[in-house]
């Protein structure tokens, strides 16, 4: 394991390395020495602290902004390589009392300021607690406080964003799940940092709740209930006016679910060991069996995704046993599962109950009152193990996470669990590799490589959609009610456009982290077609139809989630109790390959497919709906490739990471495909070239401050090239590592907890 994962960061510290050296070749049109970095017995790398001077050879013809981007692109490689560095090493989870989650927090807010949020229920929502019972309990000295955090890119969120909740503990000694939720908030804000792909990715189109403490004063307590009164049997569901919404923990996550459409919920427990899903009351029992749920296929499949998501025992068995609430556990009054999943479409007020506690100066009972379709989550029970805390030395370690196996703990199996439920709260189709003329022949070849992604099954159609059937909008990247203006109209537009190549129930690919990224990747290949125009290149993909299927639904119903009629219904649209969040989603999705319209004509010549594609690899990169906003780093413009614009007369295109949606600002970020740090090149430079000894002595002041001042923002010195004043720039003498270097590069950094601010 140790050997492969420190392949894995050498690996990357070479592309990363070479990436940098070729970057700012090209632009300067200097002879930058490559990094030397290669797998970790033959790494080479200049002495240690040893920092840059890179001397003006011949200050009369390198211009000194050229210098100064060099050193910013090399230095912004080497920030990329150590925060890739820490997202691969290794340390154990421990467990965190209330007050080092609340620090956690904290730091991570401090690191990852662009995705991590944080807020304090009792604050955000004062409907909960009247200003006379503000101190309503006490956790370790201080007032209680119920965290929420929010984790996403924040430049890309929307109204429509999907989103995803996580519940660490409705009771406070089962200790695990606030853990597990805790630290995969971590593994987010280090990913982010590092520019992981797959990170990014979800980030960039999914919202994720979590309620790392759910009970507070329980947690803080290490007790079952919440001043003697069980959270767990607090819902509105088949449960007395007042003895509902009682405690603090359900009207924090009442109002949460008020304001927000969530498309999966998990909610971690402790023991026992099983994961379940509806049904979980006892109006839904037939004899002592469970009834089915409207969306029980679909529970029941994507339930057998994430239970092999948590890996196998020792004894080659399943780890968490899979099934229904009121089979695998028993049922309950009250219980937040039942009424996250049908609080928006069951009657009420039986079993919706409409509340009227009288607790903490009472809460008002309008606020069990919902709107049709609001609430409507898939939603789990994980019981994590038979100890409600188990043993520090079963938790694990983080490189668990991308190296399974039937050792692991329990942070890494449940970590992945959440992954994969994050993943599918939004199915996608991503392109690999495409290549794409500007213009192409009638009948000219066409290929792209393209996975379905947050799905388990999908089927696709490369279109060739007519411009002149779209509104007048110069890009092809449209919102969805602009494809067509409205169903019937997109409908027409479906029907008017050219399809390329389909494939049909295909199995899609999932995270790379623990998954190969090629899984459920096909070969999209056919001719354009035989007309003239202007086309846009579209993917039109459907995901996961069979979960609609059903059996015997109780109540007979279809299925009534928003995960599965957001697949299923033609077209799906939900809105929130409170505030703006909706759904508005298509059965049919569409998702633009490129933003530039393609140009098909007659008076082209076809140009032989080896030379269209030479060369080209776009990297794992989204084609998203046009309902996703442009996470950072990508560019909403044609991408061509000038090489090979110039050999072969032909504009290659490189698919687009993701489209932009009109008015939505964009963040900063690494960008998934290069890594490091995006530094916009300038087109043309228009630079004073210096002239005499005065102009010579400016050149070198500017390199060498530029230099100093980048390279000493970060612990560079592994990353740092030596030069001397020659000539020309001959590579650093290589130094062999000594043997404890070699070891501590291979152990990597064992932080226990986030560090400070960089």
């Amino acid at each position: 394991r140790s050997q492969w994962q420190a392949g894995l960061m050498n690996d990357f510290a070479h592309r990363r390395a070479s990436s940098a050296a070729a970057m700012a070749s090209r632009f300067t049109g200097m002879a930058i020495p490559g990094l030397g970095y290669g797998r970790v017995p033959e790494v080479r790398r200049a002495r240690p602290r040893q920092h840059v001077l890179i001397r003006n050879h011949a200050a009369a013809s390198a211009p000194r902004v050229k210098v100064a981007l060099t050193a910013m692109l090399l230095c912004a490689q080497a920030v990329s390589a150590d925060a890739r560095a820490d997202f691969y090493a290794d340390r154990p989870y421990k467990y965190l009392s209330y007050l080092e989650t609340l620090a956690y927090f904290e730091t991570l807010k401090s690191r990852c300021p662009d995705i991590v949020e944080t807020w304090v229920a009792q604050d955000e929502f004062p409907e909960i607690l009247p200003t006379s019972a503000k101190d309503w309990a006490r956790c370790s000295g201080q007032v209680c406080k119920t965290l929420l955090v929010r984790l996403t890119n924040r430049g890309n969120l929307t109204s429509t964003t999907p989103e995803v909740f996580f519940s660490g503990a409705l009771h406070g000694n089962e200790r695990l799940g606030p853990l597990v939720v805790t630290e995969l908030a971590g593994f987010f804000c280090d990913g982010y940092r590092a520019g992981d792909e797959d990170v990014l990715r979800l980030l960039n189109s999914r919202s994720i709740w979590i309620a790392p403490m759910t009970n507070a004063h329980g947690f803080a307590t290490n007790q079952r209930e919440e001043n003697s009164m069980d959270p767990n049997r607090d819902f509105p569901y088949l449960q007395a006016p007042e003895r509902c919404m009682q405690t603090q923990t359900g009207r924090a996550v009442n109002e949460l679910f008020r304001r927000h459409l969530f498309h999966f919920v998990l909610t971690f427990h402790g023991g026992m060991r099983a994961l379940t899903y509806e049904w979980g009351s006892r109006n839904h029992m037939l004899g002592r069996k469970s009834t089915e749920s409207p969306d029980d296929h679909a529970f029941t499949n994507f339930g057998k995704l994430i239970q092999a998501a948590s890996g196998s025992d020792a004894r080659h068995h399943k780890f968490y046993p899979l099934g229904r609430i009121n089979d695998l556990v028993y049922p309950v009054d009250g219980g937040m599962e039942d009424w996250s999943y049908a609080a928006g479409w069951e009657a009420s007020p039986m079993p919706i109950t409409v509340c009227k506690p009288r607790t903490y100066g009472g809460y008002a009972s309008s606020r069990t009152m919902y709107k049709s379709g609001s609430i409507a989550s898939l939603v789990y029970l994980a019981e994590m193990d038979d100890d409600k805390t188990p043993r520090s030395s079963t938790l694990g370690h983080t490189r668990e996470l991308v190296l399974p196996s039937e050792s692991d703990g329990h942070v890494a199996r449940n970590i992945r669990m959440c992954l994969k439920m994050i993943e599918l709260t939004r199915p996608e189709i991503v392109v690999t590799a495409a290549s794409l003329p500007a213009r192409l022949p009638v009948a000219g070849g066409v290929s792209i490589e393209a996975r379905g992604f947050g799905c388990m099954t999908f089927s696709a159609r490369l279109l060739f959609v007519p411009r002149v059937a779209l509104q007048a909008s110069a890009s092809c990247l449209l919102e969805p009610l602009s494809w067509g203006g409205t169903d019937i109209g997109r409908a027409r537009l479906l029907a008017a456009a050219h399809e390329v190549a389909a494939v049909s129930n295909a199995p899609c690919g999932g995270l790379s982290a623990w998954e190969h990224p090629e899984v459920g990747g096909k070969s999209f290949r056919g001719v354009a077609p035989n007309v003239d125009g202007e086309f846009c290149v579209v993917f039109a993909a459907e995901f996961d139809q069979d979960w609609g299927q059903q059996l015997r639904p109780d109540p007979n119903l279809k299925p009534r989630s928003h995960a599965v009629r957001s697949r299923v219904e033609e077209h799906y649209t939900a809105s929130a109790s409170d505030g703006p969040m909706m759904i508005d989603e298509y059965k049919t999705k569409l998702f633009p390959v490129l933003a530039a319209p393609i140009i098909i004509s007659k008076s082209e010549t076809a140009v032989p497919s080896s030379t269209a594609t030479s060369g080209v690899d776009a990297g794992p990169s989204v084609a998203t709906s046009p309902s996703a906003t442009l996470p950072p780093g990508a560019d909403t413009g044609e991408i061509i490739v000038a090489e090979e614009e110039a050999e072969s007369g032909v504009a290659t295109h490189k698919p687009l990471a993701r489209p932009a949606t009109a008015g939505t600002a964009v963040a900063a970020a690494p960008t998934s495909g290069g890594g490091g740090i995006g530094l916009p090149l300038p087109s043309s430079l228009t630079v004073e070239e210096p002239s005499g000894f005065a102009g010579g002595l400016s050149a070198i002041f500017v390199a060498v401050s530029a230099v100093l001042a980048a390279c000493n923002c970060v612990s560079i010195h592994r990353r740092c090239i030596s030069s001397r004043h020659r000539s020309r720039l001959p590579p650093p003498v290589p130094r062999t590592l000594e043997p404890e270097e070699s070891s501590a590069m291979e152990q990597g950094d064992h932080r226990t907890t986030p560090g400070p601010a960089e």
